[in-house]
């Protein structure tokens, strides 16, 4: 537009009217074309979903973050939707907590400062959903849901399908612990979970993907270690010392108290030596797969 202006101002004296006139309907066509097009873009469809006319959890009450989370996910579950943990307000005075916030799992939009970079790109599923349900907290305990909004702005979740959200699934204590004790008599977990589906009619009935079955059992097995690992492996040397005349340890640390070495012999390893020397060989063969994987 400024250089369109700029050309008028820099026509010669001698330009008529009709040619000026002229060039200025071919200005305002071109900028009435570009508001079309910029209203026929903000026109397009929104997805409004509302969950319901009047909601049915207002003023309920529950005594706990995990019964206000079950609440609200099992409502989720029956309209078709995930959700995920929000908000905290504490209270300045006694650090207590007074309000609790729990939200669809589309609401906000993802941080792109924040993303690493990766080989493979995750699916955006974060729409910047407004729904969510709000409670307040009494000093006894007692929550109470005092706001909810039930308004979506994408489609809900078919019902065969729901099994598969986030928040809807969940692998139980039970299920964890006869994975857990199978896989350590040798059953292959993949086999397990195809039984465990069979039995339970299917994979909606199951209550967990197979992503969520091997992680379970990677967090059960890094919480034996709990995270302290060097600490463990000395304590079990200390126990078989004390149990048994002929084993011996040692450690070394660095001046920060970090471990860098440690040495452990038993009896029968005091045995081979005096009998072969002191020949050590590792077996890089040893427990492979069919791909010569260890």
């Amino acid at each position: 537009m400024a250089s369109s202006v700029s050309t008028l101002c820099s026509m010669n004296d001698f330009t008529s009217k009709a040619s000026i006139d002229a060039i200025l309907a071919e200005i305002n066509a071109d900028n009435s074309s570009i508001l079309s097009a910029l209203m026929k873009e903000l026109s397009k469809e929104v997805v409004v979903v509302e969950e319901a006319s009047a909601s049915e959890l207002m003023l309920k009450e529950v005594r706990s973050d995990d019964e206000a989370y079950e609440m609200y996910n099992d409502y989720a579950f029956r309209k078709g939707f995930s959700i995920r943990k929000g908000l905290i307000r504490t209270s300045r005075r006694t650090g207590l907590w007074i309000m609790r916030r729990f939200l669809c799992s589309n609401s906000g939009f993802k941080d792109v400062k924040k993303e690493t970079l990766r080989k493979y790109e995750r699916s955006e599923l974060r729409t910047g959903c407004t729904a969510f349900i709000q409670f307040s907290i009494t000093n006894e305990g007692v929550w109470t849901v005092v706001r909810h909004n039930m308004t979506h702005n994408h489609h809900m979740i078919p019902a065969d399908k729901r099994y598969l959200l986030r928040s809807q699934r969940d692998i139980t204590g039970e299920q964890l612990k006869y994975l857990s004790s199978m896989k350590a008599s040798g059953c292959r977990v993949s086999d397990l979970l195809r039984a465990m589906r069979k039995e339970v009619g299917g994979s909606p009935n199951l209550g967990f993907i197979t992503a969520d079955a091997y992680n379970a059992l990677t967090a059960e097995k890094a919480m034996k270690l709990d995270g302290k690992d060097c600490n463990q492996l000395i304590r079990y040397f200390a126990q078989r010392q004390s149990s048994e005349s002929d084993f011996y340890y040692d450690f070394e640390l660095d001046e920060h108290g970090h471990l860098i070495s440690f040495f452990w012999r038993d009896g029968r390893m005091k045995r081979d030596y005096e009998y072969f020397g002191d020949l050590l060989v590792f077996d890089t063969t040893y427990r492979t797969n069919r791909y010569d994987m260890i």
